[in-house]
């Protein structure tokens, strides 16, 4: 019977068949701030560790036949010093980093959160000390969440530490229940305070001194029993010995009405010599007596080897600690701390997304980068918007010129819309550097001080055919003698005087002259206004019907003849004075007098070049046109010649550059009215200054009035952010952001059909 058993070999069974122990997953976050932190919420920080706390029975778990137990999760926050560098970490459970992060924008609201694999240190490569209430749990530290008293404190170690040295401060924040927290309100804390108001020593470690005190008090206690029961005295009289009551801080006071979250709190020191370890340590504890109150921290080595991920750290002391007092270890470096202690890695500047609705486009702005987050940013590409104009403000050398002539051209360019660029600064380079991008069929080029390409003083683009309607023939050179009024106006002589008159007598000889040829000269109105035979035989080649439409500008024009002596007809010069005062003012320089003695016929059509797009370079050299006055003339020319233009046709998109319209009084005068309409015709003006105030106050009331956009370069004078104040602080932004940044950035206040106006600072393209 025996024989035929079979015996089996016993299947052996593994533990981790049946259970499993899971521990908690961290991430690793460091925290960069800006220089505009508060700290004054940090407690909620310890209320969210808190509210990581479960019962035990939630966290065991039973998956098919396996027992699984979940590891308990805490929170560490950890500084880590160097005598370069001072970094901010914490160390919070992967499942929970979500609600930490947006905890951490909400308190500290510029906070750049970035996800690193480590802290700095090997924690057991160096010595580590534990920081641990001296008295009973129940007193206090000091707590006032105004200042940043003990993180200043911390960061005087900098000055004792050498290259290759470093410290930190682990603090290890472990959820605590709300029922151990009210078991220590209601009794472990009231028991604590009556004891220590009545004297009572409450020193966790005692030496002999201390014994020898609560003898002594145990003694006095004896004493006044005693002699109250010799005198019989009333029990509310029987303190004849009893030592003077002893009152509680304000802080401990508050410790009984808020919640626990136990902390642990380690220091590292880190160097070639234990003994210097030793005085590192020492040096940094001490710098905790800046919190002392009823209660106060002192250090105890650690000598054996410590797990920072355990959720209580081995060989470490557990304070019951307050979320209040916690707060005062949770703590970001202020303005003040970053001024003294420049070393703490920080950003200078807010750092604001731009709106979504920037994320694509033609024409670049830069990169704008937001915390751990980078984005491309562009104009506004919205059909209305993007025809709004733009401010570029910044010093001397901040890189205005750049940008516009590489980044703003070259993308302007590719995306197929018009260019004009109006130069008359140093020797043009703007304008050069646009032609070294250019495609060279796009390019035309207007060397005001090369007699083949200079223009004759002609708005060309108003013109007639000769099978034209009468009508329209005198009512285009209407319109080119009120351009050319403009012009003269332009010729600031403050010498001379323009009166009503004098501009009536103007108007008539051009609007006679251009009936004529709309592609005459300037110096045939002029020469008509000098010269009775020169006006009559202009008057004898017009034909009867054109003679009776522009009669009133006939008259005016023989009220310029007067009889001499000897009956003979001359000019009465007088009345045009003023005029020819001016036109003087064009012979005075080569290129502007052949200007105005030129005819129109090989001028460049405005409005054709426009419609194919085309980029117009028109230099003005200082070396050529050293008069600002000059400039003036030439610049306002070419500004209004592009704004009838685009009037005339609008069917394509223009974009116009203009470096230091402040120069030019009579380019403002226009472009005040440019501004407040460029959306209706296409037209983008993008204007270079230094500040807003370099404009008259009419030009800066449109430029502010226009919708525009604006860049605020570094370096740029504070003026600037004062002038768009307003719209940069409802943001955050201060004059520290502007004076704080890096080179070839920008405080950018930009248009969008999302927000209306978005301010951030972005980094310029390259």
């Amino acid at each position: 019977m025996l024989d035929n058993v079979i015996y089996r070999k016993a299947k052996s069974m593994k533990v981790s068949d049946y259970f499993e122990y899971k521990k908690c997953e961290y991430v690793y976050l460091q925290l960069i701030v800006t220089k505009s932190n508060r700290n004054t919420n940090t407690e909620q920080i310890a209320s969210l560790v808190n509210k990581m706390f479960k019962k035990t029975n939630k966290y065991i778990c039973q998956a098919s036949k396996r027992l699984i137990i979940e590891e308990r999760p805490k929170a560490s926050f950890y500084i880590h010093i160097t005598k370069d560098k001072v970094q901010f970490y914490f160390i919070i459970p992967k499942i929970f980093q979500n609600q930490f992060k947006t905890k951490f924008k909400e308190i500290w609201k510029n906070i750049e959160i970035k996800e690193v694999d480590n802290i700095p240190i090997d924690i057991n490569s160096c010595s580590k000390f534990d920081l641990h209430y001296k008295y009973d749990d129940s007193l206090s530290l000091a707590v006032d969440k105004r200042n940043n008293d003990l993180l200043n404190a911390n960061m005087s170690i900098v000055d004792m530490l050498e290259q290759n040295e470093s410290v930190g401060i682990f603090y290890n924040f472990i959820p605590t229940s709300d029922k151990e927290s009210n078991y220590f309100k209601s009794k472990t804390y009231k028991n604590a305070i009556a004891r220590f108001k009545n004297g009572e020593n409450l020193k966790k470690s005692k030496n002999y001194k201390d014994y020898s005190i609560v003898i002594i008090k145990n003694l006095i206690d004896f004493i006044n029993g005693l002699l109250n029961s010799f005198f019989n005295t009333k029990q509310n009289n029987q303190l004849v010995l009893n030592p003077l009551k002893i009152e509680i801080s304000y802080s401990t006071k508050r410790k009984g009405e808020k919640a626990i979250c136990k902390n642990q709190t380690i220091i590292f020191a880190k160097s070639n010599k234990k003994e210097r370890e030793i005085e590192l340590s020492n040096t940094l504890a001490n710098t905790f007596k800046s919190i002392s109150d009823n209660n106060e921290l002192i250090v105890t080595e650690i000598t054996k080897n410590i797990d920072i991920k355990r959720t209580i750290i081995n060989h470490t002391t557990v304070n019951k600690t307050t979320i209040e007092e916690d707060s005062n270890f949770i703590n970001m470096p202020s303005t003040e701390v970053i001024k003294q202690f420049d070393m703490i890695e920080h950003n200078k500047c807010l750092e604001l997304k731009a709106p979504a609705c920037l994320e694509n486009g033609e024409v670049r702005i830069g990169k704008v980068k937001n915390k751990e987050n980078a984005q491309e940013i562009y104009f506004s590409k919205d059909d209305q918007i993007k025809r709004l104009g733009r401010v570029i403000l910044g010093s001397m050398g901040s890189g205005k010129s750049y940008f516009m002539a590489n980044s703003l051209a070259k993308d302007i360019i590719k995306a197929d819309r018009g260019l004009v660029d109006i130069d008359y600064i140093d020797k043009c380079q703007v304008a050069d550097s646009i032609k070294a991008i250019a495609p060279k069929d796009k390019i035309i080029e207007i060397n005001f001080n090369d007699p083949n390409q200079l223009q004759a003083f002609n708005y060309n683009e108003l013109t007639f055919n000769e099978d034209d309607d009468i009508y329209y023939k005198v009512n285009i050179s209407m319109q080119k003698a009120e351009q050319m009024q403009l012009l003269l106006d332009s010729i600031n002589d403050d010498t001379s005087k323009l009166t009503p008159r004098m501009l009536r007598y103007f108007y008539a000889a051009a609007t006679v002259v251009y009936y004529k040829n709309p592609n005459a000269s300037f110096k045939e109105i002029i020469n008509i206004m000098k010269s009775h035979d020169n006006r009559e035989i202009i008057i004898d080649k017009i034909n009867r019907e054109g003679q009776l439409l522009l009669s009133d500008e006939i008259d005016d024009l023989r009220d310029l003849d007067k009889k001499n002596s000897n009956g003979k007809i001359e000019n009465y010069d007088s009345k045009i004075d003023g005029i020819l005062d001016r036109v003087a003012w064009l012979k005075t320089n080569l290129f502007t007098k052949l200007a105005f003695n030129k005819k129109a016929d090989n001028n460049i059509d405005f409005v054709k070049a426009l419609k194919e797009n085309k980029v117009i370079l028109i230099k003005i050299p200082e070396q050529y046109f050293k008069s600002r006055m000059i400039r003036n003339v030439i610049a306002t020319f070419f500004l209004n010649k592009i704004w009838i233009s685009k009037q005339i046709d609008s069917s394509t998109h223009t974009e116009l550059f203009f470096d230091e319209i402040h120069q030019c009084y009579n380019c403002q005068l226009l472009m005040q009215n440019i501004l407040v309409e460029c959306r209706k015709f296409k037209l983008t003006p993008t204007l270079a200054l230094h500040y807003l105030d370099q404009l008259t106050p009419k030009c800066k009331s449109s430029v502010l009035a226009s919708g525009s956009s604006y860049l605020l370069l570094q370096g740029c004078d504070v003026k600037a952010f004062k002038e768009l104040s307003h719209y940069f602080e409802k943001d955050g932004y201060t004059e520290t952001d502007l004076t704080e940044l890096d080179r070839y950035n920008a405080l950018c206040l930009i248009k969008n059909e999302e927000k209306g106006y978005s301010s951030f600072i972005c980094k310029l393209p390259s």
